[in-house]
């Protein structure tokens, strides 16, 4: 057990110690030896991730649930795509994945009850004994939380496409509402990037009322009177009813002959999804993209087109290895490279592997934006900024754009700077009324739409406007605006500045000592140091260290480190704390040194919203990324601190 967090010094202002203060012991010959050994030890697996990543067969830098592999092997009794070593691959990794109470995880480690009925519904349609004790398991504990009635929209949606439920079960939209303008707050425009390519989808396939040849899974179901009793499709309560009403008139107008503004409608809803393919095949992310093809094959389109044969590449160039003790198994990522990985792990371990970093940043520049988006009708910006990997030409993606453009910081070419003028025009036109920043489109996490009580609305957002994604987002684009010259006297900077102390005093005892670490980053390059917000923050990351030194785990203890050194004055000491979350760190890394790499650091990255239902992602790479880069900047300024000294 780790002991209960404590608040220690803060930062000294020369080698003298305070009053109770206890510096680190004076350094003799070979004292550096384990801060040493510790880089490159995370060297070396930041370079083994890098070659893996580029590897013949690449492994999966950001690993979702088991979600997305799941639906891939039940869409493939449609496409027929998968060869074998893919298929038991998939297969093995979803077995590998299952709980000893015979359900699957989500990856916050809480039973999931839509994952356990995909998980046992993919096995099944794959040859697996329904009478086997695991699947009995998973039967047992589908049935004690409810049953497949109340699972996700997905679920639901798979078991209206196998004819074990009718189309009832998923909600309807009018489609009608395709022909309103984007201004209309109804209007399916207005929904996150993400969300307008899935309903699109289940739009057009709930009309042709699609079907796909599947196991049925009907004992996922319960039944009162041998009838599966139907989900509730809206929240509870008078407003939920006259939806709930409103959704069946809708389903019965189906039945009835429909003319020209409807067939106009669908005519819409169909431009849309064959407007949203990206160069690469694919559409926003894997799921759109499986959606989609099932949406084009349902209007009719052949499974020879080039559409179809595209977005089933895509799809695999998406799937990797993943390792679960120490067998090598597939499993289906939600992107293929994203440009996040590709850039800080090219930085770190590229440069020795063949890899400069002048050619991982030209291979960065080749990536940005150089085509309208649809990101553009909400955003008064030039083209420009990165999406979330390459070939998706007209998807911004604020996140992906920060992290390429901290990648180019050390570049002095032209195009290199035409490109950081392009981005920062881009940033500051991605900023919202109260001040934050979206990661996608304007407006994504307040979605008309969303505040009707559906049952699944909260999927038509890109998260909440409090959520610590936002806050993380605002705060890099913070620090990244201040490196290319915008200042806190910039109106937009100093909303952005109010947003993020508001968002710290609302919510700032919740957020995890990551977000903390990246406001705080954001404050020492925007903030002078006895400002309030800085100061508020500074002593909230401080109250998070615990006895050992760490901030909690070592991608945790990392970004506390690196921000904490960045309040540190050029010239002056290095905080006690810094030192002890550096040792924290170098001990961590030193006890895993005759591991596996599967023992390294890594980590679950929350507030990844867009991606579908996999709301979280594991990303092995992070961990030792992190620690790398916090641990060379630690000795870099200890270095200069001995040197002045």
């Amino acid at each position: 057990m780790l002991e209960k967090p404590t608040v220690s010094e803060p930062r000294t202002q020369s080698r003298r110690p305070r009053a109770g203060q206890t510096l680190p012991a004076a350094k003799g010959p070979g004292a550096d030896a384990p801060l040493d050994a510790a880089i490159a030890r995370t060297h070396g697996w930041c370079r083994t991730w890098w070659q893996r990543f580029h590897a013949a067969s690449p492994w999966l830098i950001a690993v979702p649930d088991v979600g997305p592999t799941c639906e891939v092997l039940l869409a493939d009794a449609l496409f027929h795509d998968l060869d074998a070593d893919e298929r038991e691959g998939m297969l093995a990794w979803i077995r590998s994945q299952q709980g000893k109470d015979g359900g699957w995880r989500d990856l916050d480690g809480e039973v999931d009850l839509s994952l356990t009925c995909l998980g046992y519904w993919a096995l099944v349609q794959h040859g697996d004994d329904p009478e086997g004790e695991e699947l009995v398991r998973a039967l047992r504990l589908i049935h004690e939380l409810g049953g497949a009635r109340r699972a996700n929209l997905t679920v639901r949606l798979w078991l209206a496409l196998a004819g074990a439920v009718p189309w009832d079960w998923v909600p309807a939209v009018p489609a009608e509402l395709y022909l309103l303008p984007e201004f209309a707050p109804l209007s399916p425009a207005r929904l996150s990037p993400w969300a307008r390519q899935m309903v699109a989808a289940f739009h057009l396939l709930a009309e042709s009322s699609a079907r796909i040849h599947l196991y049925e899974a009907s004992e996922l179901l319960l039944y009162r009177d041998d009838e599966p009793i139907p989900p509730r499709l809206t929240a509870p309560g008078l407003a939920g009813d006259l939806l709930q009403a409103f959704d069946r008139t809708i389903k019965l107008a189906r039945a009835l002959p429909r003319g020209a503004v409807h067939r106009r409608a669908l005519a819409v809803a169909t431009r849309w999804v064959d407007e949203a393919q990206q160069r690469h095949g694919g559409w926003f992310s894997a799921r759109p993209t499986l959606y989609s093809l099932l949406a084009l094959r349902a209007i009719g389109v052949h499974s020879d087109d080039p559409r179809i044969r595209r977005g089933l590449d895509y799809l695999r160039t998406a799937r990797g290895v993943v390792e679960v003790e120490g067998r090598e198994l597939r499993a289906q990522g939600l992107s293929a490279r994203p440009l996040t990985k590709v850039a800080r792990l090219g930085m770190v371990a590229g440069a020795e592997l063949g890899e400069p970093a002048a050619m991982v940043r030209e291979r960065l520049l080749a990536a940005e934006i150089s085509a309208v988006g649809a990101w553009q009708r909400r955003a008064d910006a030039p083209i420009g900024g990165w999406p979330s990997e390459a070939q998706a030409e007209n998807l911004l993606d604020l996140r992906s754009t920060c992290v390429v453009l901290s990648a180019l910081r050390g570049a002095r070419t032209a195009a290199t700077r035409a490109s950081l003028r392009r981005a920062a025009e881009v940033m500051l036109a991605m900023q919202e009324p109260d001040g934050s920043f979206a990661r996608f489109e304007r407006g994504e996490a307040d979605v008309p739409l969303s505040h009707l009580p559906w049952r699944d609305a909260d999927q038509l957002n890109l998260g909440a406007p409090e959520d610590e994604a936002k806050v993380s987002l605002s705060a890099m684009v913070l620090r990244e605006l201040a490196v290319l010259g915008w200042r806190r006297e910039d109106d937009r900077v100093a909303r952005a500045l109010t947003w993020l102390g508001e968002a710290l005093e609302l919510h700032g005892h919740a957020w995890s000592v990551s977000t903390l670490a990246e406001v705080l980053r954001a404050c020492a390059a925007q903030c002078p140091p006895g400002d309030p917000l800085r100061l508020a923050c500074e002593a909230a990351l401080r109250k998070r260290q615990w006895e050992d030194g760490s901030f909690g785990d070592e991608l945790a203890t990392a970004r506390a480190l690196l921000a904490l050194l960045e309040l540190s004055p050029r010239g002056e000491a290095v905080c006690v704390q810094c030192h002890r979350a550096a040792r924290a760190l170098i001990a961590r890394v030193g006890l895993l040194a005759r591991e596996t790499l599967s023992a390294a650091p890594s980590s679950c990255e929350g507030g990844l919203p867009g991606y579908g239902l996999s709301p979280r992602l594991h990303d092995p790479s992070a961990g030792v990324r992190d620690v790398h880069v916090a641990l060379l900047r630690y000795r870099e300024l200890d270095i200069q601190e001995e040197t002045q000294a």
